[in-house]
């Protein structure tokens, strides 16, 4: 089994053990009905979970207080990758299979290679190798473009929106 993050825990919430997280993964949709998470490795039933205001709130079995929440902050709520791919719309790709991934531009030449991807809130931003140099691109409409499991690169709309 695989595991990757989908969010960071970054408070307690309230005085029964819910925890605040922060979400890290584009699929959503893999949090409706969870039953059960890792934090740190350790195994954990879920007792309540929902998405509020932009972030995740989830009460897990046997964490029943605050100071039990709290030994909790900054740490990382991961899952089966299997199950994440599972939740997948057709068109959407894994955050974590985008990192790694080579990106070439409508004329097949090489842009660089995606070294990280940050969610802000409003979008994800890719953090990319170009030959050396690091670049913030955000993931909006008409910088990217999906050929199968690759996305090819708008290379005008790409130097438009990049932060060098």
């Amino acid at each position: 089994m695989s595991l990757i993050e989908v969010a960071k825990i970054v408070k307690p919430q309230g005085i029964r053990g819910e925890v605040k997280a922060q979400i890290s993964t584009n699929v959503n949709a893999v949090f409706n009905g969870m039953e059960e998470a890792y934090v740190e490795g350790k195994k954990f039933e879920i007792s309540n979970i929902s998405l509020r205001q932009g972030f995740l709130y989830v009460k897990f079995e046997g964490i029943d207080d605050r100071n039990m929440a709290e030994s909790l902050r900054g740490k990382r709520i991961m899952l089966d990758k299997d199950l994440i791919k599972n939740a997948l719309e057709e068109d959407e790709l894994l955050v974590d299979d985008l990192i790694g991934m080579v990106l070439y531009d409508k004329e097949g030449n090489l842009v660089g290679q995606i070294v990280d991807v940050e969610n802000y809130g409003a979008t994800f931003n890719f953090i990319i190798d170009c030959n050396g140099r690091t670049v913030q691109t955000p993931f909006v409409d008409g910088v990217f473009d999906r050929d199968g499991d690759t996305l090819v690169v708008n290379k005008d709309k790409f130097d438009e929106v990049s932060v060098w």
